[in-house]
């Protein structure tokens, strides 16, 4: 299959995030009285910090996510590419692959906390949390893009590492790969299109 369109999660899936984050939201909710280990908010890294309040059934919401995006911006510089993303993103362009993001993040914590990495913010498709009404693991993200950018399903992959991003892509009705260097080992991909086990495996998914 040759694919013209690789989407892409942002968070442990192109930077290697999660860690910093869990550990981030586990002192900031913490400061309201609540005891929630960092492993717990691991596991539900990639939907938008409210939803993961909502989720843990917390109250503050609000105010819990506004000291989350502030603090989280102070380590903002401790954030890298995982191994051979920036090549192998360099290598599919090359080859004509148009390049997109398909985050839960919102714009402003887009501009604010991943300033270094000018790969990510320049990119030609970017959807934000504050784009759709609707998040992952709903296909809304996915569809938003496909239709802004006149995208062709059957030309386009998401490639994402929870299970959140799978269950997104296929309600959008697109193929998906798992980034399975940065997800959680307990994530069961069985339903993916592909799981490629570095990033330079994706460049001979765009070319089977």
């Amino acid at each position: 299959m040759t694919y013209k369109t690789l989407l892409f999660d942002v968070d442990n899936t192109l930077i290697d995030s999660a860690t910093i984050a869990s550990n981030v939201l586990h002192k900031i909710t913490a400061n309201y009285g609540f005891d929630v280990p960092a492993a717990t908010v691991r596991s539900l890294v990639g939907i938008p910090t409210d939803k993961i309040l909502q989720h843990l059934n917390l109250d503050h919401v609000q105010e819990i996510t506004a000291d989350f995006t502030q603090a989280i911006g102070q380590h903002k510089d401790e954030l890298q590419f995982f191994d051979g993303i920036r090549e192998t993103w360099n290598q599919l362009k090359a080859t004509g692959v148009q390049i997109g993001i398909v985050t839960s993040r919102t714009a402003a914590e887009v501009t604010s906390d991943l300033g270094n990495f000018p790969e990510i913010t320049s990119a030609p498709i970017i959807v934000t949390a504050d784009q759709t009404t609707e998040h992952k693991p709903s296909g809304a993200p996915l569809e938003y893009a496909i239709q802004q950018h006149h995208l062709v399903k059957a030309e386009t992959m998401y490639v994402g590492d929870t299970i959140y991003d799978l269950q997104s892509a296929l309600s959008a009705g697109i193929d998906f790969a798992s980034a399975s260097w940065g997800a959680l080992p307990t994530t069961d991909f069985s339903k993916a299109t592909y799981q490629p086990q570095e990033p330079g495996d994706l460049l001979k998914l765009v070319t089977a």
